[in-house]
C-alpha cells in the first residue's frame, strides 16, 4: 500500500512513500504523519492511498504516525470550509502545525504549589435563566443541533447560563468551546470561569496570547479525549475536538469573529458549521445582537 502526502511545511508537490507492513490503513486518510524527507524526518498530511504506484526510484517509507485527536469529523469540517474560502485544506493544518512537529525533550521542573482556590459560590438562577437552561440541556444529553440565541441586557446574567449548560455539558464527559471577539475578553473571562466553575473542570485558552505549554497541555488532553473547556477568538474551532458537546459564543454582534488578514476567515460562521456537521448545541449570546442573528 502507498500514500500521497502533502508535507506541512507548505511545499505544493505531492509526494509518494510507502506503508509499511503492519500499519492499520483504514484510518490513515487525513492522518498526520512522518515521513523522511532528504536526512530528516518532516510532518504531512496523508492525502490519499493507493494500492500500487509506478516509479523509476526507490519509494521510502512512513517513518511513524503523529499522535491526533480522534475527531470523527473534522476532516469534512476542514474540507468544507477550505471549499467556501476557496482555500487549500493544508492552511488549517498549517495553523496549529506546532502540535504537529516531533519535539526535543525537555527535563521537567517541579511547580512551586498554588495554594487552594476557594470553591466557587453557589448562584441561585432567576426563573427566566432557568428556563433557557431548561430548555437546553436536552440537546446537551441527546446530542441534537440547536442554534439558539440569548438576548440579554448587560448585566441580566448570561454568563450563569453559559456556567451551568459548561458544567452540564462536562458532566456529561463533553468539552465545550466558548467564544469571545477580542483576546482581553477571553483573558477576562478565563479568570472569571476559574473562578466560578467547579474546579474538577480543566480550562484551557487558546489564542495569541495563550503559552505554548498550555497549548501543549490542551493537545494532550485531546487526545486523551478528557473533557474540558477551550476559551479563544477563532482558533478553538479549528482544532480536532473528538467529544465536542458545545459551542458558545458571546457578543455574538461584533465584528471581532472576523480575521483582519487574508483570508478573512469569520469565526462565528464557521462555528455555526461545526455545530451543524457534530449535531450538538450553539449558543449565541448578546446585549445588541446582530439583524442576521435575530432573522435567524
Amino acid at each position: 500500500m502507498y500514500v500521497t502526502v502533502r508535507l506541512l511545511s507548505g511545499f505544493n508537490k505531492p509526494l509518494t512513500y510507502k506503508v509499511p507492513d503492519g500499519w492499520d490503513t483504514s484510518s490513515l486518510a487525513g492522518a498526520i504523519v512522518h515521513v523522511p524527507l532528504r536526512n530528516k524526518l518532516v510532518p504531512a498530511i496523508v492525502m490519499d492511498l493507493q494500492k500500487s504506484v509506478s516509479a523509476t526510484y526507490a519509494i521510502r517509507q512512513l517513518n511513524a504516525r503523529e499522535q491526533f485527536p480522534a475527531d470523527a469529523t473534522y476532516i469534512t469540517f476542514i474540507e468544507k470550509v477550505s471549499q467556501f474560502y476557496f482555500l487549500d485544506p493544508l492552511h488549517f493544518y498549517q495553523r496549529i502545525k506546532n502540535f504537529l512537529r516531533p519535539k526535543k525533550r525537555k527535563t521537567l521542573v517541579a511547580q512551586q504549589a498554588h495554594a487552594a482556590a476557594p470553591p466557587p459560590k453557589h448562584v441561585q438562577l432567576t426563573d427566566a435563566q432557568q428556563k433557557i437552561v431548561d430548555a437546553l440541556v436536552p440537546a446537551i444529553h441527546t446530542p441534537a443541533y440547536t442554534p439558539a440565541l440569548i438576548h440579554g441586557v448587560t448585566a441580566s446574567g448570561k454568563t450563569e447560563v453559559y456556567k451551568k449548560l459548561i458544567v452540564e455539558n462536562f458532566n456529561a464527559g463533553k468539552t465545550s468551546i466558548l467564544m469571545h471577539p477580542e483576546v482581553t475578553l477571553s483573558l477576562q473571562f478565563s479568570r472569571i470561569l476559574r473562578a466560578g466553575l467547579p474546579h474538577e473542570i480543566p480550562i484551557f485558552s487558546f489564542h495569541s496570547a495563550t503559552k505554548e505549554s498550555e497549548k501543549k497541555s490542551l493537545w494532550r488532553a485531546l487526545i486523551a479525549k478528557k473533557p474540558c473547556l477551550i476559551l479563544g477568538v477563532h482558533l478553538p474551532v479549528l482544532l480536532p475536538i473528538p467529544n465536542l458537546g458545545l459551542i458558545v459564543i458571546d457578543e455574538e454582534h461584533e465584528t471581532g469573529f472576523l480575521e483582519k488578514k487574508h483570508p478573512k476567515l469569520n469565526s462565528k460562521e464557521m462555528a455555526i458549521w461545526r455545530a451543524s456537521l457534530v449535531g450538538i448545541p450553539i449558543i449565541l449570546g448578546s446585549a445588541t445582537p446582530s439583524l442576521s442573528s435575530l432573522a435567524n
